[in-house]
């Protein structure tokens, strides 16, 4: 990915070596066209973000001697369809998908501010479509839309207030992430509470195997809202294929949805084929569904892809789900009904 450096020399007052300090501005702009169809209605639109979420970002390093460095990332989602971006309640540009400033050092990274939340990251990584467009898996969607820490959503994609520390990268394949986050509640309000967070993430990747285990929980308004979260990832790459189960469940009540879904990728021409295959189970009900998925991006460079996606939802009596991409809503479809997306797009780095 080509990036604008900018880079300064700092005279260091404790070594003989000059600090560096370095910022980059990089990016994705992803957009395309595509169609979604419910029971009995269909739209076609412009779309965003169907291979990788489009985006705008700084950030950047500063060497402060001794092993230890500081570093900052601002990044902001945006919907390259209508030009507009990603902040709460308007159109306008905001952060949201990372606010963080950091100091690294040989014990590890300590982070502060908005970022993805560990117990979102694994079904993000183990999903051949990366989440994305009308192939991506809904095992981070399972109680909904992630929203405001009451009675309903889903657990949080991204969460504020965070607090994370990651271990150091040479553990021999071995990682890990410890998160909390505060909901910033008055201490004497009877739901003090509400808002905090907590995650565990835990992985391995070395060679072909990659293989990750997550939790979190979000408390709700009340105990009875509190939402937990869980799931694991395992890839292997064969080199001719690489396969990737993800398993994953949400609880907030007696509200329970579970994920299994099995996904690969190939390598294909100057592309690569992707497919994914999901049952989604509701506990104690039959509001279950499934989703099958199958796509291929071309790559023109590294830093240019077009790609071409299709998804389908088959819905049991009592489920209702249905396909939707980021700049063109789902359509809705009766219960039992079946829902399909087909999407066709480019994608740029920046």
């Amino acid at each position: 990915m080509k990036r604008i450096l900018l880079t300064a020399g700092l005279a260091a007052l404790a070594s003989a070596a000059p600090a560096q300090s370095k910022v980059e501005i990089f990016g994705v702009a992803d957009v395309g066209v595509a169609r979604v169809s419910g029971t009995g209605v269909s739209k076609t639109g412009l779309s965003t973000g169907g291979a990788n979420i489009s985006r705008l970002g700084f950030r950047g390093t500063e060497d402060l001697g001794g092993g230890l460095k500081a570093g900052f990332w601002l990044e902001a989602g945006m919907d390259v369809d209508t030009g507009a971006g990603k902040a709460a309640g308007s159109s306008g540009l905001a952060f949201n998908r990372r606010s963080t400033v950091s100091l690294l050092g040989h014990w590890g990274e300590v982070r502060l501010g908005r970022d993805d939340s560990a117990s979102f990251l694994n079904t993000l990584i183990f999903d051949p479509f990366l989440t994305n467009g009308v192939g991506g898996t809904m095992a981070f969607t399972i109680l909904g839309i992630p929203g405001a820490a009451n009675a309903t959503g889903g657990a949080p994609i991204q969460i504020s207030n965070a607090v994370s520390y990651f271990l150091p990268p040479n553990l021999g394949g071995f990682y890990g992430q410890a998160q909390i986050a505060r909901g910033e509640q008055p201490s004497g309000a009877p739901n003090h509470n509400q808002g905090n967070y907590r995650g565990l993430r835990l992985g391995y990747r070395q060679g072909p195997l990659h293989a990750a285990l997550a939790a979190g929980k979000l408390h709700g308004d009340t105990s009875a809202n509190d939402l937990t979260a869980s799931n694991v990832g395992l890839s292997y790459d064969l080199g001719m294929v690489k396969p990737m189960l993800l398993w994953a469940s949400e609880k907030r009540g007696s509200l329970k949805v579970t994920a299994l879904q099995l996904g690969a990728t190939a390598p294909l021409g100057n592309g690569e084929l992707r497919a994914s295959y999901g049952h989604y189970n509701t506990a104690d009900s039959n509001a279950d569904w499934n989703k099958i998925s199958v796509g291929y991006g071309y790559n023109f460079s590294k830093r240019t892809q077009v790609y071409g996606t299709y998804g389908y939802v088959k819905n049991k009596d009592g489920a209702s789900r249905s396909i939707g991409v980021q700049g063109l809503g789902a359509t809705g479809t009766s219960p039992g009904g079946s829902s399909s997306g087909i999407e066709v797009g480019i994608r740029h780095f920046f």
